[in-house]
Parts: structure tokens; C-alpha cells; sequence
């Protein structure tokens, strides 16, 4: 498959085919042009591509996700958290900016938090979706000891419910390569994305690197044995054929096209 992908627009009766430059029309970035049909490589003019509609879920929806998983999965969550949350609806430009309610675990099961809510928050995402693969499921030994993670310096974890804004489409920009290590910080996201994952099934399937990017979990280090925990870290993908969703592990010194690397915002 070719990486640069062609947008076309039908506007009349005949051909035309150029580059152009985006335009804001009610502020929002759109194609400005002349013509019938309008061929933009968005890749080589290194803008993104609307992305598809319908992916994300209203907060009402996700406050009614996060409470029924809180009684079936027994997270311990008091419901006074979740009558304490702004459900009002957001307003954001940018249509890869969302709000997501979030869950940061206690320890429990022999896991700390941050290693609780990753192996929780992974298995509601995987079972949304036909197919899926973990990096934990390769060696045998991680069966006892799943989701090696831990936080990336600086950043903290106190258990409850939260409503946090979220860029998924943090630091992409289509045709050009980006390297975890060099944009990840104290706003770099991790168990968001993955709350995201589980109430965004549609997102997920929507994941090609061009409309809707592949997404780096900054926000984690993962800690295998023999490697060091600064270099490597989880990435959550989308593969068509499999439609599978996946949760592999990379070196965050690697360059990666069509990938994002999501931030907490809000």
C-alpha cells in the first residue's frame, strides 16, 4: 500500500489536479481550491486529513461505562466520585481533542496502581474490539507478572475518576517521523489513553496513520528485564487485516510515520 494517500473531492464536472495550501473557514482547517475534483497528497503537504465522524462517546455514556465496570470488575470506586463529575459537554476545534473519564486504581491482586489500572484498562479496550494482542502474552513468564509498566518521571498517580482532556493527535503530523523520547514529558499521557481505547472502540478501528494516527503511550516505561525502563515504552495500534487491535512495545529513540504521541491537555 502506498503511504501517501489522496483525498478527492467532488465539487462539479470536471478535473483538476494541484497541490494546496489549507484555509480556515470558521475556524476550522479545510481545503480551499478551484475545480471539480481536487487531488491533495495531505501527507506531502504535511497536514492531516479530516478524520472520520462518530468515533468518540458522549461523557454521559462513559460516566455510565466507568460505573458499570466499577460493580463488575470491583474497583472500589464511591459513587459520591462519580456524582462529583462535570459532565457538561465539551468544546474543542481540534476534532482529535477529547474528553475522556479516566480511572487511576488502587493496588490490588499483588499490582501496584499504575501496573492495576493498565492490565484493567487493557482488558476492557481488547475485549471491544475482534481481535487482540499484548506484548505480555509472548513470554510465558509475564502470565504472573502482566503489564510491567511504570509512570514516566514526574508524573503521578492518585486513584479515583476523573475527566481529563486529551489530544490523541499530539505532536503528528503526516509524513513526518516523530520519536517518543524527544516529545514525551510531565503532560504525556498513559492510562487515559487506554480509557480512551475502552470507551472508543470506534477510534481504535479507525486507526490508519493517515486520517486517524497509531498512538504512543509516553506516559508509561516499560520495564523488562535487561533493557533499560527510559527506552522503551507501549503503543496501542490498529492492523486492518487482523482487525486486531494491538499493544506492542517499542524503543523510544525509534522514528515512527503516522503516529502520535497523545497529551493530557486538561
Amino acid at each position: 500500500m502506498r503511504s501517501h494517500a489522496h483525498v478527492i473531492l467532488i465539487l462539479g464536472g470536471s478535473v483538476r489536479a494541484r497541490w494546496e495550501k489549507p484555509a480556515e473557514i470558521d475556524g476550522q482547517r479545510t481545503w480551499a481550491g478551484q475545480g471539480t475534483v481536487r487531488y491533495v497528497d495531505a501527507e506531502r503537504a504535511g497536514q492531516r486529513q479530516r478524520p472520520l465522524t462518530d468515533l468518540f462517546a458522549p461523557l454521559a455514556e462513559q460516566w455510565a461505562n466507568v460505573r458499570r465496570w466499577n460493580l463488575e470488575r470491583r474497583w472500589g470506586i464511591r459513587q459520591a466520585e462519580f456524582d462529583a463529575l462535570d459532565l457538561s459537554p465539551p468544546v474543542h476545534r481540534d476534532p482529535l481533542v477529547v474528553d475522556v473519564l479516566a480511572v487511576y486504581l488502587d493496588g490490588g491482586g499483588g499490582l501496584d496502581g499504575v501496573r492495576r489500572t493498565c492490565h484493567e484498562l487493557w482488558t476492557l479496550a481488547s475485549q471491544r474490539q475482534p481481535n487482540s494482542w499484548s506484548w505480555d502474552w509472548y513470554w510465558d513468564g509475564w502470565c504472573n507478572y502482566p503489564k510491567p509498566v511504570r509512570l514516566l518521571d514526574g508524573l503521578v498517580h492518585p486513584p479515583g475518576v476523573r475527566r481529563v482532556t486529551l489530544d490523541l493527535g499530539a505532536h503528528w503530523e503526516p509524513g513526518r517521523h516523530i520519536r517518543a523520547g524527544a516529545v514525551r514529558g510531565r503532560n504525556s499521557a498513559h492510562a487515559e489513553i487506554l480509557a480512551a481505547a475502552a470507551h472508543f472502540p470506534a477510534w481504535v478501528r479507525a486507526m490508519d496513520g493517515t486520517r486517524v494516527p497509531h498512538v504512543m503511550l509516553s506516559g508509561y516505561q516499560v520495564t523488562i528485564p535487561g533493557y533499560s525502563a527510559h527506552n522503551r515504552l507501549p503503543c496501542l495500534a490498529w492492523t486492518t487485516f487482523r482487525r486486531q487491535i494491538s499493544l506492542t512495545v517499542d524503543w523510544a529513540d525509534h522514528f515512527h510515520n503516522g503516529w502520535a504521541a497523545p497529551v493530557r491537555v486538561g
